[in-house]
This record gives C-alpha cells, sequence and structure tokens, in this order.
C-alpha cells in the first residue's frame, strides 16, 4: 500500500530534523518512492510503499519528538479509475 506522509515543525526545531534527514533510513518492508521539501522550509513529503504495520511505525514514530506528522494511504489516480470503473462507479 501507498502512503503519503507530511511531516511539518517549528522553526526552532529545524537543526534537529535536518539531522534526522542525513540519518534516515528505512526499516526494512518499508519502500521510499520518491521526497520532497518544501522550499520556504518547515515541511516534507514522503512517499513510500509497504504493507507491514511494523515498519511503518518504526519509520514515523522516532520523528514524532520533533514533528507533526500526517499521513494518508494513496493510490495513482489511474488505477483509482480503473478500480471504480470496474465497480460500475
Amino acid at each position: 500500500m501507498l502512503f503519503l506522509s507530511i511531516s511539518t515543525w517549528e522553526p526552532q526545531n529545524s537543526d534537529q530534523v535536518i539531522e534526522h534527514f542525513k540519518k534516515l533510513r528505512p526499516p526494512a518492508g518499508v519502500k521510499v518512492m520518491n521526497q520532497w521539501v518544501e522550499l520556504s522550509g518547515g515541511r516534507y513529503f514522503i512517499l513510500y510503499e509497504t504493507s507491514d504495520a511494523k515498519a511503518f511505525a518504526e519509520f514515523n514514530l522516532p520523528w514524532s519528538d520533533i514533528c507533526y506528522i500526517e499521513t494518508c494511504t494513496v493510490m495513482e489516480s489511474t488505477e483509482f479509475i480503473k478500480l471504480m470503473s470496474s465497480k460500475g462507479v
């Protein structure tokens, strides 16, 4: 399953967040597809795939002390359209 996480942080935590990014290593079971940083600062977007709830938690929990993380499940729009069409929607 694909997940899109948006991490935000307070300006005073920027140095800590940069250090976390430098050390970012996804656990086994998490495949990072792509990552983006908002150029004005304060937000980080990451698209990744996992089917392992434990790996999902291991990937996100270490950030919870300095970031707010909002995560949603996502699907490519072409795949979503195919799925809905197959259901008669």
